[in-house]
């Protein structure tokens, strides 16, 4: 279980490396209401800081996947197998979704950014593989949550964890992809909002 805990937390870690890249390559808020012409004039200068972003990114997601994997498995060995693994897949489909997307989208704009430099001109070809990178964000967001609803229902029934982590997954499970898409904003680290707070109680429960 601490296992579990310490993977599902790691994430926290990796934002913190996470954020060097987004404030010294101006990522922030301002930075992705730009244009695409902007934001290319602006990876181009940072390109090393926009590659430090999307890897570190990715190594937590696969860590955080590690902590979910272990977490279903125990609550299948609990009797809740069903609801645990409907929830897993569910997380997977949104993960697969998000890795590809990820991976697009900071390839293609790196070299469109490199393009822009040279050229002066955006290449057409870009639009549509930033175009599917927010697609796949928004299905990251709101499909990862709704699957920890689920394995929220899952922690309850089972009471492998304390009960307040079982709610906490429910309630914000449910309730982030209402606000993402009443708003139409997000971003991907609500992605891991939930499993921070389940690997919290984990260790917890742990010690």
């Amino acid at each position: 279980m601490l296992l579990i805990g310490i993977l599902l937390m790691a994430v926290v870690g990796l934002i913190a490396v996470e954020s060097i890249g987004f404030r010294r390559g101006g990522f922030g808020g301002e930075f992705w209401k730009k244009p695409l012409d902007d934001k290319l004039d602006q990876v181009v200068k940072h390109t090393g800081d926009w590659w430090l972003v999307s890897i570190t990114e990715l190594v937590g997601i696969f860590l955080m996947t590690g902590g979910l994997a272990g977490l279903t498995y125990l609550l299948a060995t609990d009797g809740e197998g069903v609801l645990a693994f409907a929830a897993f897949g569910g997380y997977l489909v949104a993960l697969i979704a998000w890795v590809f997307g990820l991976i697009a989208q900071t390839t293609t704009v790196s070299k469109a950014a490199t393009t822009r430099a040279e050229t002066g001109e955006t290449p057409e070809w870009v639009h549509p593989f930033w175009a599917a990178g927010y697609l796949a964000e928004g299905v990251w967001v709101v499909g990862t949550n709704l699957a920890y609803a689920a394995l929220g229902v899952a922690i309850l029934q089972s009471g492998l964890l304390p009960a307040w982590a079982g709610w906490a997954a429910l309630v914000l499970g449910l309730l982030i992809p209402v606000v993402v898409l009443a708003t139409k904003a997000g971003f991907p680290h609500l992605g891991g909002l939930v499993p921070f707070i389940v690997g919290i109680a984990a260790i917890i429960e742990s010690v």
